[in-house]
């Protein structure tokens, strides 16, 4: 990764005006560059290094990207101040030079504010009262075994058979890629959720959610791309701005999800990822309450002790 971007919507002359004064004078922190998006920008903070994204790291460096939102769109920068799009790390922006949703006489500029690059602790400090912590993104990953097949053979001859010999999946699953499979009456639950909950803003996040539960249950892909384009004029009809239609390109491209590491995009879909990309409120399991009453638990009773 070799920028942390922000997309503010929303923005109109004063909102930018705003923007550009706060960069001034410290209250925000100053961009290398802003890029005009049509109705928004895209806020480009270059980083000193890369960062390699291994896995252990994605989930901190989405938080620290959502904290960097929630500090960059508020009532003085955004027209919507209350809907902030919490946009993961991967989410990609359009090009420069690109067309704008303005049309092909409002192509997508940049513009440079500063030399400035920085490390994610700047962007950290940058946040009042930040708390993520970084500590994970400095454990190194960990390596991949070196024991051969001869070796593995000799220290885990179950495994071996098991897995080598009679071709056993990893895991539960074969149809998943190795990943558990739920009931369909959880994809059933999210198309209902499509048709009564989501709204515009959440959209295109509706249909790679769909993409990501289909997965789960074990939905055919062509199950899948039929009932996502069956949501199309739904979805179109959720327009609130004449520049922001959703259109069957957007379906498309959604679906794109697809195509990816399947088991990477039915895990890496959290409950938490969604409810933060579609707005809709998703209820913890009861499993998951029972887990978070015996933490609490446990602290209370390590309190006392």
């Amino acid at each position: 990764m070799f920028a942390v971007v922000v997309d503010v919507d929303y923005v109109g002359k004063q909102q930018l005006k705003n923007l550009l004064k706060q960069f001034g004078n410290g209250v925000q922190l100053r961009p290398t560059y802003l890029v005009s998006s049509g109705k928004g920008v895209h806020l480009y903070y270059f980083l000193q290094e890369p960062v390699q994204l291994y896995r252990n790291r994605e989930e901190v460096l989405a938080e620290l990207k959502e904290a960097l939102i929630r500090r960059l769109w508020n009532d003085t920068s955004s027209i919507r101040p209350d809907s902030p799009d919490i946009i993961g790390i991967y989410q990609g922006f359009r090009c420069v030079g690109s067309q704008s949703k303005l049309g092909v006489d409002f192509p997508v500029k940049a513009y440079k504010l500063s030399e400035n690059r920085y490390t994610l602790e700047d962007i950290k400090a940058s946040i009042p009262s930040c708390k993520v912590d970084l500590a994970p993104l400095y454990e190194k990953p960990r390596r991949k075994s070196t024991v051969t097949l001869e070796e593995a053979k000799e220290l885990y001859p179950e495994w071996y058979e098991k897995r080598i010999v009679q071709g056993e999946p990893k895991q539960k699953s074969k149809k998943q890629g190795g990943t558990w499979v739920c009931n369909e009456a959880l994809y059933a639950w999210w198309k209902r959720k499509i048709t009564e909950e989501v709204k515009a803003g959440g959209r295109y996040f509706s249909i790679m959610a769909l993409c990501s539960y289909g997965l789960k249950c074990g939905i055919s892909e062509q199950k899948i791309r039929r009932d996502a384009y069956a949501f199309l004029d739904h979805l179109e009809s959720l327009t609130e701005d004449e520049d922001n239609h959703f259109s069957r390109a957007d379906v498309k491209d959604a679906l794109r999800a697809l195509k990816g590491d399947r088991k990477r995009l039915s895990t890496i879909a959290s409950r938490e990822w969604i409810e933060d990309n579609t707005k809709v409120t998703i209820p913890a399991n009861k499993r998951n309450y029972r887990k978070q009453e015996a933490h609490l638990y446990l602290a209370r009773r390590k309190k006392r002790i």
